[in-house]
């Protein structure tokens, strides 16, 4: 029986391991992601801005 609780501690331990590291995963992709977003848009600004004919 007491194997049987120190195997379901460290599974419970590994699963709260990797949750946490999933929630941390996400925060992270959701940076990167307004990273890339703020990029495109910076790099569309400057491509209109050099296209517009001077006058």
């Amino acid at each position: 029986m007491n194997a049987n609780n120190t195997i379901s501690d460290n599974t419970m331990d590994s699963l709260e391991r990797l949750r946490m590291e999933n929630v941390l995963l996400i925060e992270e992709n959701k940076k990167l992601s307004e990273t890339v977003d703020w990029m495109h848009d910076t790099i569309w600004r400057l491509v209109r801005s050099t296209q517009r004919p001077k006058n």
